[in-house]
């Protein structure tokens, strides 16, 4: 779920693809009362049934792994099998998740910036904020958020771009303009999840699933610079059981699909027998 890959040219080969914005996110309907696991889950499964209508593969990344697992487990006949790419199992309804990676780079800066007077752009206030800014390169971060203000002054409508930064940070900014914020404030405030949790999603998968794993990173001062640990992962899939196969990357970008294209090919693939 989500937009096109770029491993889709090649995915096609063998699959028939549907790219699917959940709501909050590109085109599709920015209404916060849509925005929960199951209200997103419940209307894809629509879509599979009422307009592919066929044995259908679901794939998901991020939390759109776990919105996957939900589909997988209660979209019926018409659900074949399903990749889950790197979910945050288990640390996304509460466990470790105010010590996360994500709850300390993404989801705080983002609620206190929404709660804030707004007195500078979002992507300045990230910059300025972000943890792996204040990891690794905190003297420079005020100065690069600096900067980015005056992008935005520049032109208020575009995205801000930071040619001196790896693309990967600032492509991210793009995202955030097809992204409504209120979504982030339903993992901010553990929300999302609509009192379903992670074990029970799990355990309901029949289908055939590999859930791909990107390799744990820990900083030093314990922060979990992923999004699952190993054992959340391994715990994952013995909730799943035997139709379900773990599989890891030799690094922890999260990116899979784009960092490690071939294999997350092969994973999809993989389902090709089943």
């Amino acid at each position: 779920m989500g937009r096109l890959c770029s491993c889709a040219p090649e995915l096609s080969k063998n699959w028939h693809i549907y790219a699917v914005d959940v709501y909050g996110h590109g085109e599709s309907t920015h209404d916060e009362s849509l925005y929960y696991l199951d209200v997103n889950g419940d209307d894809l499964m629509w879509f599979v049934n009422h307009v592919i209508g066929a044995p259908t593969v679901v794939a998901g990344h991020s939390n759109g792994a776990i919105t996957a697992a939900y589909i997988a487990a209660h979209g019926g006949q018409n659900i074949a099998g399903v990749v889950l790419e790197d979910p945050p199992v288990f640390s996304t309804e509460g466990e470790g998740w105010e010590e996360s990676f994500a709850y300390l780079d993404t989801y705080k800066p983002l609620h206190d910036w929404n709660q804030s007077e707004k007195a500078e752009c979002w992507e300045s206030y990230y910059l300025r904020h972000c943890y792996w800014g204040q990891l690794y390169m905190a003297d420079a971060m005020p100065r690069i958020a600096d900067y980015a203000q005056k992008q935005h002054q520049k032109n208020p409508d575009a995205a801000v771009q930071i040619g001196f930064l790896p693309s990967s940070i600032w492509n991210v900014f793009q995202y955030a303009k097809e992204y409504d914020f209120m979504y982030g404030e339903r993992f901010y405030d553990l929300s999302w999840n609509h009192a379903l949790t992670h074990e029970e999603i799990l355990s309901a998968i029949e289908v055939p699933c590999v859930y791909i794993h990107a390799k744990e990173k820990v900083h030093e001062n314990g922060t979990y610079l992923c999004a699952a640990s190993r054992e959340q992962a391994e715990r994952a899939v013995a909730c799943i059981g035997d139709n379900c196969r773990l599989v890891e990357t030799e690094n922890s970008d999260r990116v899979i699909h784009t960092a490690h294209s071939a294999f997350y090919i092969e994973a999809v693939n993989s389902l090709l027998s089943k």
